[in-house]
């Protein structure tokens, strides 16, 4: 059995790799580094091949906590931006139809000034060749109807007799 065992089991990482981690607990994992290095390391160390002092190692984390702040801000910055654009632009959704309303009584749907305002006329709807056909099939058998009905002849009907309705009668107030 000449085997090594430590050969046969796979190595694992030390610590977490920070890129599976979420932002605040990378947050917590930078702060506590940072906290270990003030306390415990005094002299330059060489890590990946590399030499560096305490301070150049806790600038490293320290600029990575530093910018996270500043893309956290603005992110909120953006965010208030956004909502002062959604608040101006539900204003404007209130108006413009007024707006486009007043333009097209003063001055007329298809005059330079609607479309100055950058408002486009309504389009005509095209009727399809089969409606216009109905429509002239419609138009032709009521003409005919018309023309039927002027040729034959008009018969008065009697008026009606209307009857007096008695009034019932009062006694005379003594």
């Amino acid at each position: 059995m000449g085997r090594n065992h430590a050969a046969r089991v796979p190595r694992r990482p030390a610590i977490k790799t920070i890129h599976k981690i979420t932002e605040a607990a990378r947050h917590v994992l930078f702060t506590a580094i940072l906290a270990g290095i003030k306390q415990y390391i005094t002299a330059a160390i060489v890590l990946a091949g590399e030499q560096l002092t305490p301070q150049a190692l806790s600038a490293l984390f320290q600029d990575y906590l530093q910018s996270q702040a500043a893309l956290e801000q603005a992110h909120r910055d953006v965010a208030a931006k956004q909502q002062a654009r959604d608040a101006a632009l539900a204003a404007i959704q209130a108006v413009l139809p007024s707006l486009e309303k007043y333009v097209s009584g003063s001055y007329g749907v298809g005059s330079a000034a609607f479309t100055t305002f950058g408002f486009t006329p309504p389009k005509k709807p095209v009727k399809p060749v089969r409606v216009k056909a109905a429509a002239a099939t419609k138009a032709t058998q009521t003409r005919k109807a018309h023309a039927a009905a002027l040729k034959a002849p008009v018969v008065e009907s009697p008026a009606p007799v209307v009857q007096p309705v008695a009034a019932p009668a009062t006694p005379p107030k003594s």
